[in-house]
């Protein structure tokens, strides 16, 4: 027996637990086993008591027999004597020490030296009768004299008696027959009480409780004390009379208590000492499975407080092979659910808390890969995507490659199911790594122990964005596929998100830019409006000028310069306009290859000798409705920054082709109808751009150009023209690559417009002109112009003057030349006043806006027209006859088909 293992603990008892276990286990165990000890304790006492008694009256039977027995020797010697009536003097006759004859009153003695008793009638009626008589009585000096009488002859009793004095020595001598032992206490008494013989000794009074009790009965037991200590008694009565004539000697024979006792103190002794084993081997026993108990117990709440205590790694071990061996790995299960379920916690959190607006989506990938691969404990693991081609998938981020130099190459599934948790999104888990042939070389995945891999797919509202896969060196559980599918769930939306949070960056970004072009737009456009009256006077004065001059005046030159320098002025006012889509567009149905052709020379001429021009036309391609005039300007910005991008050379190249674009394309463009375009696209070879500078090259009056090489309008006011034009633009540049511009312009299901021929001279009039501007000096200069060529004209600075005029005017007024936006109200406004009094009235607008080119006009008037200020006299002109002969023919038709 192990006695260390079975040491007891005091520090178990601390426990309630333990201390309910240890009382109940008391009380089950060792109560009923006391119970029973103490029943067989009183019962085996009794008995031993019982023994030991019967032990002392058997000694006191041995002894009074053994009496019997030495008196019935001390008769046998008497006999012969009696018959011989003699013995020789002074010999020693065994049991007997003295012998004497009495007959008729004389006493002879035969041997030895004694008195003769006295006897008694009934004692000599009994010699007579032939039996021998027992007499005692005491001698001189106090000892007892035992004397056996016996007649001679019972026939005939006169022959005298023959008395014997038995020896004391040989009559008491018990040792020899029965142990007695030293402490004992022998009393012989007669049939008187009297004390025969006593281990007291001469002269020592008998206690009086020892002659009363065996005064009581024949036989019993009784306890007495006296000084010297306790004893218990047992007395029995020894019969003489059917042998000696004496009715009984009593045999009182007492032994020390301890002594008679001495069986019942050891069997205590022995009993308590078992007892008290009993309880020790007991309680250690208790300990012993109280601490078997406790132990797993202790290890189970040391386990939960750690748990609570936040150590997910936490892990109880017991080995009793027991409940609590199914209640510890319960714990253990539990520990590792709960750790599971933190590390998929601390995972989604760590995933969503990488969703931040400044990172890229890289950067979210490879953060959400490092913490599946660390709190998920997979060896392996890569993030798939969805590329360009739906069908293909591209390696994003990887994470814990697991001692291989470069992240896995593949995803080692068969085609067919890759397909299948594309179709079904459903999640792939093999366990069987290196034991399925078709999954390729995966020797370096042996030799890192991966034994399974698992794959989810990255779904978000039915939408596959990719895959997440991982590698494991352990067979991939439900836990594990569950954890590993929250956390793909949770990629997938944060790469949802991700591209979500960047389109709406982008098109915050693309707000704030068209915000600030349309302040800048609002700015030029005003700046142009108020420019353009200013080079329509400029223009128009310096035409006028040049046609009443001869060819030889001296400042010919000089106005030939100014109207020169005002044309280039149009031209940025024109840019300007552009920029701020708020020029007038004559849109025709267009061949983008047919303009390309007609502008090669000149472009030729732009780009010089050292930059190889090349034009690649699609065969079929279709056509768009646009103004050509600012697709040519369009072309020829786009070439001459290309010239400046390559100073030393290089290579042009432009093409043309039809293209579908899709909504997710036009959507990265800021919007616009999908389906089909016509694509031109002006791609060089030169120092290519930045992402800092690409994000800025619309903007207007940027450039990257030296100071004085450049205004910063010629792409802003490219992108102006194709978004007027309901176009897209697209760049696309890498430093030290090139850069491509692409454009995309709605096609249309029609024919290209033929181009008319060079303009006629203007012819003039006589009818009656009606011109408004605000501007005194546009004004004048119209009014002026108008009537070099014939025709009468009303002029007025203002609305409200124009409305007297008309209302004063006697004849008709053919045609109204207004501006646009005036201080009182609007060129519309004022013909829809004028039209009430002249309803055959012909209207020309003029403005630097395009916004009022489409000004609100009654429906039912039809013969109305537009200038785009600057403009020149001729310009003019033209348009004011083409805008009458126009009304001519309506108001004749009818007449001329009644004529016929």
């Amino acid at each position: 027996m192990n006695v260390r293992a079975m040491r007891l603990n005091t520090r178990m008892f601390s426990s309630q637990v333990a201390r309910r276990a240890f009382l109940t286990f008391i009380a089950c165990a060792l109560l009923p086993v006391c119970v029973l000890a103490i029943l067989a304790l009183q019962q085996v006492t009794s008995h031993l008591q019982e023994q030991g008694q019967r032990r002392l009256q058997q000694t006191n039977k041995q002894v009074a027999m053994g009496l019997l027995r030495r008196l019935l020797a001390a008769e046998a010697v008497l006999g012969p004597t009696a018959d011989r009536g003699s013995a020789p003097a002074g010999r020693p006759r065994g049991p007997l020490t003295a012998a004497m004859w009495t007959a008729d009153g004389s006493d002879r003695v035969l041997f030895g030296e004694m008195t003769p008793p006295t006897l008694t009638e009934a004692q000599m009626a009994k010699l007579a009768a032939g039996k021998t008589v027992l007499s005692t009585g005491r001698d001189g000096s106090g000892r007892v004299r035992v004397v056996v009488s016996r007649a001679v002859d019972p026939g005939l009793p006169q022959r005298g008696v023959v008395h014997g004095m038995v020896d004391p020595a040989f009559l008491w001598r018990f040792d020899d027959e029965v142990a007695i032992g030293a402490d004992a206490r022998l009393i012989i008494l007669d049939e008187a009480g009297r004390a025969l013989f006593s281990s007291f000794g001469v002269g020592q009074t008998l206690p009086d409780i020892v002659t009363r009790q065996a005064a009581q009965r024949v036989a019993g037991h009784f306890e007495w004390r006296d000084d010297h200590g306790e004893y218990l008694a047992a007395h029995w009565g020894l019969f003489l009379q059917a042998t000696m004539a004496v009715p009984k000697w009593t045999i009182v024979l007492s032994q020390p208590r301890a002594d008679v006792l001495a069986p019942v103190t050891a069997f205590k002794r022995i009993f308590i000492l078992v007892i008290v084993l009993t309880v020790l081997t007991v309680f250690l026993l208790s300990g012993q499975q109280i601490r078997r108990s406790l132990t797993p117990l202790a290890r189970l709440k040391e386990g939960a407080q750690r748990l609570a205590m936040g150590d997910l790694d936490t892990r109880v071990e017991v080995t009793t092979r027991d409940e609590f061996a199914d209640v510890a790995t319960a714990f253990n299960h539990m520990a590792n659910q709960l750790g599971r379920q933190f590390h998929t916690l601390a995972l989604r959190r760590e995933i969503t808390a990488a969703l931040s607006p400044d990172r890229p989506l890289e950067d979210f990938l490879q953060v959400s890969a490092d913490a599946v691969t660390r709190h998920l404990g997979l060896p392996l693991v890569g993030l798939w995507l969805v590329g360009g081609d739906p069908a293909t998938l591209e390696l994003r981020a990887h994470a814990g490659s697991g001692g291989r130099p470069g992240p896995p190459p593949r995803l080692p599934i068969t085609d067919r199911e890759l397909d299948r948790i594309r179709t079904d999104r459903q999640p792939y888990v093999t366990n069987s790594l290196q034991g399925d042939p078709r999954r390729g070389d995966l020797a370096w995945a042996a030799g890192e122990g991966f034994v399974a891999f698992l794959a989810h797919p990255l779904v978000v509202e039915g939408r596959v964005l990719g895959i997440a896969g991982a590698f494991a060196t352990h067979a991939v559980e439900a836990t594990d596929l569950s954890a590993f599918g929250l956390a793909a769930g949770d990629i997938a939306g944060g790469i949802d998100r991700k591209r979500v949070d960047d389109a709406l960056r982008d098109s915050e970004m693309q707000t704030r830019q068209l915000q600030k072009m349309e302040a800048i737009g609002q700015l030029a456009g005003g700046i142009a409006h108020d420019f353009n009256n200013l080079l329509t006077v400029i223009t128009g004065r310096t035409y006028l000028l040049l046609h009443g001059l001869a060819a030889d005046h001296p400042h010919r030159k000089s106005i030939q310069t100014i109207d020169a320098t005002a044309q280039r002025a149009a031209v940025l006012t024109g840019q300007l306009l552009a920029f701020s889509r708020k020029q007038v567009l004559a849109p025709i149905v267009l061949d983008l290859n047919e303009v390309m052709v007609a502008l090669r020379d000149i472009l030729h001429r732009l780009i010089g000798e050292s930059i190889e021009f090349t034009f690649n036309p699609a065969t079929d391609l279709g056509t768009a409705k646009l103004d050509r005039g600012q697709v040519e300007q369009v072309l020829v910005n786009l070439v001459v920054n290309a010239r400046d991008a390559m100073p030393q050379g290089g290579r042009i190249v432009v093409e043309t082709m039809n293209v579908d674009l899709d909504e997710a394309f036009l959507r990265q463009d800021g919007g616009g109808q999908p389906g089909p375009h016509v694509m031109i696209a002006v791609r060089d070879t030169g120092t290519g751009m930045d992402e800092r500078t690409r994000a800025r090259i619309f903007e207007p009056f940027f450039t990257t150009k030296a100071v004085g090489k450049g205004t910063g309008l010629g792409l802003a006011t490219v992108l102006g023209i194709v978004q007027q034009s309901g176009g897209h633009i697209r760049v696309a540049s890498e430093v030290g690559a090139g850069t491509t511009f692409s454009i995309y312009f709605p096609r249309v299901e029609e024919a290209a417009t033929v181009t008319a021929g060079a303009a006629a001279p203007p012819r003039g009039g006589s009818e009656t002109v009606l011109v408004v501007d605000d501007e005194m000096e546009v004004q004048a200069l119209l009014q002026t112009a108008l009537t070099s060529w014939g025709y009468t004209v009303l002029g007025a600075t203002s609305p409200g003057q124009a409305i007297r005029l008309a209302e004063q005017h006697r004849g008709p007024i053919d045609l109204l030349v207004t501006d646009m936006v005036m201080p009182e109200m609007s060129g519309a406004a004022l013909a829809a006043r004028l039209i009430a009094v002249h309803p055959d009235l012909a209207m020309l607008f003029m403005s630097g806006y395009a916004d009022y080119a489409a000004a609100s006009i009654p429906p039912s008037r039809a013969r109305v027209g537009f200038l785009q200020k600057p403009f020149a006299p001729d310009a003019v002109a033209r348009k004011v006859r083409d805008l009458l002969d126009a009304v001519d023919a309506v108001a004749a038709g009818p007449a001329g088909s009644s004529a016929s």
